[in-house]
């Protein structure tokens, strides 16, 4: 055994905040960290040897803090949030739960919507704009989210609200049900100034939706595809990945959207997390960065490979990679990025990496149409750069921390934010639970 660094993490008990430690054993890194009071815990966080992890974690640079924090530094991180002076990212994405209602009652639900309690306001929302407003030098990409934000029928004047407001980028975060469904409510949702919907796509199986949304889905998914398209809005399609059930539609998944190019504009995996609806979980099947990396690159028979994918370019560069790739003529995605190449000599880190995420978000998130007045796909185009404007799609992951792998170095580089009335709080810990399903702090969603 070799440890790698000391850190600080949580007991998944009692929220006791405990010493840990990065340790290596037997190819792979894990997280060890003892309470007082409820005892040792354990948890995979690398499941590849220890070189790859240290190459991996010097693409993590110095960020910008936020102009202002929001409230004071007391108990320490994480029991100030939101956000304490110890907070060291300026957000680079800002969510703002529109309400807590939900068209589906999904078993694995990080948010764990019930549904109990009536829509925040539209003034209660617009303050949580102003909140994100207050603290940063430009607005950052906004999401959308719940709950199922389609729910609610104002929806599109909370978009129209944000975009007088400032924010350029507006996505709906969704399940995809309504825009399924109804037409003319996602039309008015793109007239207002909708960027793009991030659609809930567990894979091509209803095996998937059945064990994660409680629902056969499939056809509903393709559906809402076929209503973005139509209506010519880009979408993003959200995996949660779970080993065992899903994990092997990663390559599918991949294949599927090259077929829908360009209405697809990218694919976010989300490692499952142990919080919300899921609070207990199988350690020996969480999913790390290289199982989902070695998933992609074997799933698509080796057209995707590993090093075509690069580190969030801060700390910490585990929170997430990225990949940006065209379509080629023979229905080849080419990549653009290297890992290589980048530890070679070039170089994306430091400081002002938020808005580089700001930018790629805003720009290759939105429909193709809003990029580049060409329609159809023109197989005679040689010029690849040219076909690079709209043919393209960006393929990325995040894995959400848990109680039990929690690192508040993590936690204080953290530049996804959830929006409150009183603040804004790095996602994870908005969303954490203890192994009781017992939200942190006793944090009621407002």
């Amino acid at each position: 055994m070799r440890k790698i660094k000391k850190t600080e993490s949580l007991c998944p008990v009692c929220f006791r905040k405990v010493t840990a430690y990065i340790i290596a054993r037997n190819g792979k890194v894990f997280l060890e960290k003892n309470c007082p009071e409820h005892g040792n815990y354990e948890v995979l966080v690398w499941n590849d040897d220890l070189d790859s992890y240290i190459e991996w974690e010097k693409f993590g640079g110095e960020g910008e803090a936020p102009i202002k924090s929001l409230t004071d530094f007391g108990k320490g991180c994480p029991f100030d949030c939101g956000l304490c002076p110890q907070h060291k990212a300026r957000t680079c994405f800002a969510i703002v739960e529109v309400t807590n209602r939900c068209n589906l009652n999904c078993p694995i639900c990080f948010a764990d919507s019930n549904g109990s309690s009536a829509d925040p306001s539209i003034e209660s929302i617009k303050k949580k704009y102003e909140n994100v407003l207050t603290y940063t030098d430009a607005p950052p990409p906004l999401q959308l989210s719940g709950g199922e934000p389609t729910v609610r029928e104002d929806l599109p004047e909370l978009v129209t609200i944000a975009n007088e407001m400032g924010f350029e980028h507006i996505q709906i975060n969704t399940n995809g049900i309504r825009i399924a469904e109804d037409l003319d409510y996602l039309k008015k949702l793109k007239d207002a100034g909708t960027a793009d919907i991030f659609l809930q796509f567990d894979g091509l199986t209803n095996r998937a939706y059945n064990f994660i949304r409680g629902k056969e889905l499939l056809q509903v998914k393709i559906q809402a595809l076929k209503n973005c398209a139509e209506v010519k809005i880009g979408v993003v399609l959200v995996p949660v990945l779970i080993p065992g059930i899903n994990d092997d539609q990663v390559g599918p998944i991949i294949k599927f959207a090259k077929k829908w190019i360009p209405t697809v504009k990218g694919i976010h995996f989300q490692p499952v997390s142990y919080f919300g609806r899921y609070p207990i979980g199988p350690e020996k099947n969480r999913m790390t960065l290289p199982d989902l990396l070695s998933g992609i690159e074997i799933q698509t028979g080796g057209e995707l490979k590993k090093e075509n994918f690069i580190p969030r370019a801060r700390r910490s560069s585990f929170c997430a990679f990225g990949g940006f790739f065209v379509l080629d003529e023979n229905d080849r995605l080419i990549p653009l990025t290297n890992l290589k190449t980048i530890s070679a000599g070039g170089s994306i880190r430091g400081r002002g990496v938020y808005k580089q995420v700001r930018k790629f978000v805003s720009k290759r998130w939105r429909s193709a149409e809003e990029n580049d007045q060409c329609k159809g796909r023109p197989d005679s185009w040689d010029n690849f750069y040219e076909r690079a404007k709209i043919y393209y799609l960006s393929i990325s992951a995040m894995p959400f921390q848990d109680v039990f792998n929690v690192d508040l170095e993590r936690v204080q580089n953290c530049c996804t934010h959830v929006v409150t009335q009183n603040g804004i709080i790095p996602l994870c810990i908005y969303y954490m639970t203890n192994i009781d399903g017992k939200k942190l702090n006793g944090r009621e969603d407002d």
